[in-house]
């Protein structure tokens, strides 16, 4: 009973002890699985808070290198070059003649069929009708040995020089320089002191012919620089013009021949369907033989640029990568490269004001103010600015009144990179009367300290120390007399 009771009294103890404790544990388990779930969300959700900001970071790491950077700006290019593979080249801009260009520009070298561009300019400068006629002879075929370029004319032939023209310029006819040269010259060898006379005149500097159409000879040689100056020269004609730009020409019948069609020897121009083709190109003339090489004189114009070119390439290979003649393709690049890197530009406007210089003698001014008597355009590097040109003035320290709007006073040069671009007068802006009074002093003070002035003052004190010296003999002389008159006097007393 006893152990009953004890045992009771334990059991209500105990469960009175562990009943509060479970709702305890539970809270307990609750909270802590609350902690546990907190800590789990937290726990999830510090990674995904981490993933974003990794992913943001990667985001602008990859927002950084999908970023295009900024392209470096290319230094400007203040002096354009350009490799040519020739023997011999040059290019010069037709607007102001500056050289582009050169590489043993006036060096020997041998000009096959270019020889043909001085031939052409004889004729033209000494036939006054190009519809005169001219009767092949067969002499004008002595020299055309097999594989010469002939333009398909034939021995008593009558054609006009016109078509001679065309035959020796397009085709390259060799039989048409002979005759064109008879017909000028009255013979080959008459025609070619013409041809080096007309070199000398227009200052070809390396240049001498034996004949006018360019068949090999040691001694006909000339040079890149002096066919550009031959070049020039024909361009002045428009007959020439209108033929070296011609592609193919109908040939009107003869005695001898129909209507016929002869091609030019210019790949740049003959066909718009080839590779080789350049719009801009206006002419002028091939030539090859095998000690020449392939050789090219040409023209180029772009109106859009305002800008036209000469070029010359002597002793190029054949580019077999471009399946054309190195003149072709070395001509057309040196086109391309002058018409992309260089440009024209205003130096100055005709009237802007340059300088001032002094004046002397000026009724109511004393400064006259210098401007440019025309327009200068320079072609410049299309990087550079005018702001680098080198600028130089010619003229006094000073001028003298009277001076009339428009009077030459003095030169400014432009100059890049130490080349001489151009230059032009300066010339009064105003005009400024001249003072008389101012004038006439001047004369006055020129008069005084002029060389005359001074031989006459010398005279002058030269007389006075003469007059002087005598003056002093004189008086001398006259105290003498009159101490021996007035010893005589006291004697006779």
């Amino acid at each position: 009973m006893n152990w009953t009771k004890r045992i009771g009294s334990i059991l209500l103890i105990l469960f009175l002890t562990l009943t509060p404790l479970t709702p305890a544990f539970a809270v307990e388990d609750e909270d802590t699985s609350s902690t546990t779930a907190e800590q789990t969300v937290s726990n999830s959700e510090e990674p995904t808070d981490s993933t974003e900001e990794d992913s943001a970071s990667s985001d602008t790491e990859s927002e950084d290198e999908e970023e295009v950077p900024e392209e470096e700006e290319e230094a400007p290019d203040l002096d354009p070059a350009i490799a040519v593979n020739a023997g011999a080249s040059i290019c010069v801009n037709a607007e102001t003649g500056e050289i582009i260009h050169e590489n043993n520009a006036k060096e020997k070298m041998y000009p096959a069929s270019t020889t043909k561009i001085m031939t052409a300019l004889l004729v033209l400068e000494n036939c006054d009708d190009l519809s005169d006629t001219v009767t092949m002879q067969t002499i004008d075929f002595s020299d055309v040995e097999n594989g010469a370029s002939t333009s398909g004319l034939q021995v008593g032939e009558t054609v006009t020089v016109e078509t001679l023209l065309y035959c020796l310029m397009l085709p390259s006819g060799n039989e048409a320089a002979n005759a064109l040269a008879r017909y000028i010259g009255g013979d080959v060898e008459s025609f070619a002191k013409m041809m080096n006379n007309r070199a000398d005149e227009l200052g070809c500097v390396n240049t001498h012919f034996v004949n006018p159409n360019g068949l090999h000879n040691d001694d006909h040689y000339t040079c890149a620089y002096d066919l550009y100056l031959i070049a020039q020269a024909d361009m002045q004609f428009e007959a020439f013009q209108t033929i070296v730009n011609t592609a193919q020409k109908k040939l009107p019948a003869t005695n001898l021949q129909e209507e016929r069609i002869v091609y030019t020897t210019n790949e740049l121009i003959r066909s718009r369907w080839a590779s080789i083709y350049y719009d801009y190109c206006y002419g002028i003339k091939t030539g090859h033989t095998t000690p020449a090489g392939y050789c090219f004189v040409g023209y180029a114009k772009n109106e859009d640029a305002g800008l036209s070119y000469y070029s010359v390439v002597l002793g190029c290979d054949f580019d077999d990568e471009a399946a054309y003649a190195g003149s072709f393709v070395e001509t057309k690049a040196m086109f391309e490269w002058a018409f992309s890197k260089f440009s024209l530009k205003t130096a100055a406007s005709g009237g802007d004001a340059i300088t001032e210089r002094k004046v002397r003698l000026g009724k109511d001014k004393d400064t006259i103010t210098l401007v440019t008597a025309e327009d200068v355009s320079v072609l410049l590097p299309r990087d550079a600015d005018i702001s680098m040109l080198d600028v130089t003035v010619e003229a006094e320290e000073s001028y003298d009144a009277p001076i009339a709007v428009g009077d030459t006073l003095g030169t400014v040069t432009y100059s890049y990179n130490g080349t001489e671009l151009a230059s032009t007068d300066l010339v009064a802006l105003t005009s400024i009367e001249r003072s008389q009074l101012l004038f006439y002093l001047d004369q006055l003070r020129n008069f005084l300290l002029s060389s005359t002035f001074l031989v006459i003052v010398v005279v002058i004190i030269i007389l006075l120390v003469v007059l002087l010296v005598i003056r002093a003999i004189f008086h001398r002389r006259k105290r003498r007399r009159r101490l021996r008159q007035t010893k005589g006097g006291k004697r006779r007393k």
